[in-house]
């Protein structure tokens, strides 16, 4: 079977381009990942996770010989740049998406997102989008659920015109153990499965074509994306190689030098390379081993500047990974210290609502069939909050919100939309009514077990007992 994360799997696919580009007996959709835009985003996707999987740069460096033996120079490889992606993935939609909208309809949606675990393919296309700037979701319908398919990114080929209308999706691997190539292609009314060129099954497709996510900085091909990461990484391979040489330059010039003998030796043999702490006799001349005084200052000067580069173009707090302390964790502080996370977040979130408002359309299709229709001035109502993962002065938010609540300014639904506490709006309000209703009851059961105690004392009218007093103090025969 295929290895996706193979690097010899991306070597490969590119030797494979090369060779179709030479043949003349190719059908529309081979002819189609040919084309120049498919080739140059499929290998910036795969050295992007040749980086991912620690190919960097910096293993280039060639070793050299030191005293007589080959040394291995450093090199020092930081996978901090995957720790960006997930930092700003779980920043995103590390919490779980808030639906607005109507009440029963609302209940509907997250009851769908809950069987077909679309939590979890929204952490995957928010990856995506900030690994490789695009991402493809397919939704369907099996064993009565609505599901969802996020594609492998380099397996993925949109067919646009040349008036920019998305009219086609392939869908193209190849297997490494038996060669054999395959080409799903999806079209807005059906599904074609192609192996080896040859028809294998077509079936309806009852959505529509697979949802294109899309960053919102355009690559040099207007339809796709730009990676997020692709600034970054030429950032930390000059961080990696500096650190580098700095390792070789300590292990070498400052805790292993090499002694310097000038002058006539009284000892016959060769003067041992890993001496330390021994006596050289000389007849004249001198010993010395060779040092070198590094300049620390200007070495912590580029080193500073270029994470402090870094951490600018990441968009994330230098806090975040341990670089710098927080002194004030007041509201606004933290405000001012994720702004820039904030703006990078936004960004993520439209190009999100934008792909998730055909995934409600397609939701819509499917749950009609299934005998759930949905009228139009009930679905126009669905929208969804995104409920970022930033450090909040929980206490300052609460006030806020009592005081709104106080002044009749906000409903009990808002500020349960607004709390990081409770996700599902819905049930959270059926709850809040279960419990309502049942402090009234338990008043109501009250008020009437009161009553019918006060009338036991109280005598009727005519000064005889009443009818009720009667039967109860009657004795039984």
């Amino acid at each position: 079977m295929k290895n996706p994360f193979s690097r010899l799997f991306h070597r490969d696919r590119r030797k494979e381009y090369k060779i179709m580009q030479n043949r003349s007996d190719l059908t529309w959709y081979q002819d189609e990942i040919r084309k120049t835009e498919h080739m140059q985003r499929i290998n910036m996707v795969s050295d992007i996770d040749s980086y991912l999987l620690r190919e960097h740069k910096v293993l280039q460096r060639p070793n050299f010989n030191f005293k007589d033996k080959e040394f291995q120079t450093a090199k020092i490889i930081l996978q901090t740049v995957k720790t960006i992606i997930n930092f700003h993935t779980s920043y995103t939609v590390g919490n779980p998406i808030s639906f607005t909208g109507d009440k029963g309809l609302v209940e509907l949606i997250e009851r769908v997102y809950r069987k077909g675990q679309f939590t979890k393919q929204d952490y995957e296309i928010t990856t995506q989008l900030l690994k490789y700037g695009n991402a493809w979701e397919y939704i369907y319908l099996q064993d009565d659920k609505i599901k969802s398919k996020v594609f492998i990114n380099d397996e993925c080929y949109p067919c646009y015109d040349d008036k920019g209308n998305y009219y086609a999706f392939i869908e193209y691997w190849r297997d490494k153990d038996s060669g054999a190539e395959y080409h799903t292609i999806y079209y807005p009314d059906k599904v074609e499965t192609y192996v080896d060129n040859e028809l294998v099954d077509t079936h309806k497709n009852l959505t529509g074509l697979p949802i294109h996510y899309k960053s919102m900085v355009p690559s040099a091909y207007t339809q796709f994306g730009e990676p997020f990461i692709n600034d970054l990484i030429p950032i930390i391979d000059q961080v990696e190689n500096l650190l580098s040489k700095l390792d070789d330059a300590v292990s070498n010039l400052s805790m292993n030098p090499i002694g310097v003998l000038t002058g006539l030796s009284t000892v016959d043999e060769m003067i041992d390379s890993n001496m330390v702490g021994a006596c050289v006799q000389l007849a004249e001349g001198d010993f010395k081993y060779a040092t070198v005084t590094m300049d620390h200052a200007n070495i912590k000067q580029e080193l500073d500047s270029l994470l402090m580069q870094f951490y600018g173009i990441a968009c994330v707090p230098a806090s975040v990974l341990g670089q710098s302390n927080v002194a004030n964790v007041s509201e606004v502080s933290l405000s001012m210290l994720f702004n820039s996370t904030d703006n990078v977040a936004r960004q993520n979130m439209f190009a999100l609502k934008e792909g998730f408002a055909v995934r409600w359309e397609y939701m819509r299709k499917l749950l009609a069939l299934q005998g759930t229709p949905i009228k139009d001035e009930l679905f126009d109502t669905l929208d969804c909050s995104f409920n970022v993962n930033r450090p909040v002065d929980t206490e300052s938010a609460m006030k806020e919100m009592l005081w709104q609540r106080n002044m009749g300014a906000i409903s009990k639904q808002t500020i349960i939309e607004n709390s990081k506490h409770t996700p599902n709006t819905a049930l959270e309000l059926e709850r809040i009514k279960a419990e309502e209703d049942e402090e009234m009851e338990q008043v109501k059961n009250a008020d009437e077990l009161q009553g019918n105690g006060s009338g036991d004392n109280i005598p009727s009218g005519d000064g005889g007992e009443s009818k009720e007093n009667v039967d109860v103090k009657t004795p039984s025969v």
